[in-house]
Formats: structure tokens, sequence, C-alpha cells
């Protein structure tokens, strides 16, 4: 038997309840979330434009179930962070989506340093119609609600017999499906789906005002007083051209009844300048544009590549397991700290 299972629905459902809420910080991949866990992070969001973005393709319906589930798993792998994954529509009907929560419910990863079976807090689903896109795509169309509704008792289901603390989400976008966005259709769809199971809301917003989460707020807490909104603080939103006194911050959110926010490709934006600039510096300064970098992490946390790894975890299990790891391990030149 495992030694020990963890429990991140529950451990979510404890950060939602603060007073501040909790941060999710967006990831495309493994490595992502090992070196947020390490910056101090307490939730991960791992969403579809990631992941499409990861594989260099636009959050437009291209990734299939089986490819998001791929991904996710490998991230569950690598933190005890609590982790709301991105299942779109949930790439077909409510059948459909019986299936696709039951496998990313069913998601267990061991990890062998800790000996803990580790598995996904909770998934997002959204009432687009299959194939669907960003929330930030032009072309977006809804399905019914009471399809949606359907889809969300459907995921409700596979999720209380597999994990019953497990989250799920639900997101609507109505109110920037078309140009002028409903508030009434996004409060309305909203609450038709807390009805349904769900355990917090999202309405998706193409504008920084303050305003429009104001007002989803207060519509949705007048049917359902309770239960806690999600928010997505999107990069795609232009925040830096909002006057600072105009934009809506994390505190603001929180008072308004939003436990859970999160920067959907929080992960993408940091790496992609990252990499951009360093290739872009080996460009014109050869070998030196190595011994920069060097310098620059010296102390860092994610300084030596092979311990982030934790290549000396690995190579204790090979002193366990294998009766010439030991010497061959003292006999090689490289990491054997």
């Amino acid at each position: 038997m495992y030694s020990k299972y963890d429990d991140p629905g529950k451990k979510f459902r404890e950060l939602v309840a603060r007073k501040e809420g909790v941060f999710g910080f967006g990831v495309a991949n493994a490595i992502d979330a090992l070196v947020a866990s390490l910056a101090g992070v307490e939730a991960i969001y791992a969403g579809g434009w990631s992941i499409a973005g990861s594989k260099g393709r636009p959050d437009m319906g291209q990734v299939t179930m089986t490819e998001q589930r791929d991904q996710v798993r490998e991230i569950v792998r690598s933190t005890r962070l609590p982790i709301i994954a991105d299942i779109d529509d949930g790439y077909g009907d409510a059948k459909n989506v019986l299936r696709t929560a039951a496998e990313f419910f069913g998601t267990l990863e061991y990890d062998f340093a800790t000996r803990t079976v580790r598995r996904l807090a909770g998934v997002h689903i959204e009432d687009q119609v299959l194939p669907k896109r960003c929330g930030h795509i032009a072309g977006k169309k809804l399905i019914p609600p009471a399809k949606m509704a359907g889809k969300i008792r459907a995921a409700c289901r596979a999720r209380d017999d597999i994990y019953r603390n497990g989250i799920i989400v639900a997101r609507t976008d109505a109110f920037n499906s078309k140009v002028p966005g409903s508030m009434a259709d996004a409060v309305n769809r909203s609450v038709r789906y807390a009805d349904a199971g769900a355990d917090l809301l999202w309405c998706e917003f193409n504008q920084c005002d303050r305003a429009l989460p104001e007002a989803f707020a207060k519509g949705v807490k007048r049917r359902h007083p309770n239960i806690p909104l999600a928010f997505n603080y999107s990069p795609s939103l232009p925040w830096i051209k909002t006057p600072p006194h105009e934009r809506v911050r994390f505190a603001d959110l929180n008072e308004m009844g939003y436990k859970f926010i999160f920067v959907t490709i929080a992960a993408f934006h940091a790496s992609t300048k990252a990499v951009h600039d360093y290739a872009k510096r080996f460009c014109t300064a050869k070998e030196e544009a190595l011994w920069e970098m060097q310098g620059a992490k010296h102390g860092h946390p994610t300084a030596d590549h092979q311990a982030l790894m934790r290549v000396n975890k690995w190579q204790e299990f090979e002193r366990e397991f294998d009766s010439d790891a030991a010497a061959d391990q003292a006999r090689g030149e490289g990491f054997k700290k």
C-alpha cells in the first residue's frame, strides 16, 4: 500500500475559506509548477491556454482531452500544492464530461521521494460550444444553460464517485461572447450552474472595469450568498494602460467575494520573455551569456539544476536497490551530493 494520500481538494477549500482567499499561479508544465512552489505560491492553475501554448498551438480547441490530461498529470506529480486544471468544455456533451471528469479526478501520481500519492484538487469547465476557444479570442459561441447545467451535474457525479473533496469551478463566457456583453445572462447562467452543484463560479470579462466583477458578484450573491467566486486576472486585459487608481486589485476582489484569483498564463509570460532575452544575448555575447547567467543565478533556489531535479534522491534510490551503485557513483565524475 502507498504510505499516504494528499488531499489537495480539502486544502484548496481551506485556502478559499480565508478572508484573502488564495492566489493561483498559472503554469504550462511540471517545471513551472515546481519552481512556482519553491517561490512560495499556495495554489497552481493549469490552464488550457498555457498547455496549448507549450505545444506551440493557439487555445482554439486544438488540444485533445488526453493531451490535456497527460500534461496535467505531470504537473500533479511535480508539486504538493493544490492544482485547479482546465477541462475546457468537457470535450463534448454530458456523457463525454463523465469520462473527462473521471480521467482528471482519477489521476494519481506517486512521488517516490516522499512516498506520497498526489492527485488533482479540481477542474473548471466552461459553457462554450465545442470546439471552444480562449475567452479573449473573438468568435465564442455558447451552449444553452440547461445543457451546461447537465454537464456540471455529470462532472459532480464522476467527482463524487472518485474524490468527494474535488472542486468543480463553472465558468461562463456569456458576458464577453458578444458585444455588448450581457451581465444578466452571465448572472442567470452562473446561478443555474451553482444550483447544479458547482463549488465556485467564474465569469470571464473583457475589460479592466471594476464595475463588472462587482455587478456579477452582487447578482450571484442574491441567490447564492456563500458561494466563492473565481477571477481570471488575465494578461489579455490592458491593465498597464489602465490608470492605477482605476485598476481593480486583489484586495478589492476579495471584498466582492472573489476567493480564487489567478493569472492564467503567468509562467508563459515570464518564460517566453526570459528565453527570448537569453537567446538574444547569446547571439551577441557568445559564451559570456552563459557566464553572466551563472553569476545571476548564484545563490538562487534554481541555481543548481541537478539539485532542482532531485538527482541526489534518485542516487539514493540507486544505492538502496542496486548493489553496484555506491561504487559506481564514487568512481564517477559529476553530481553526487
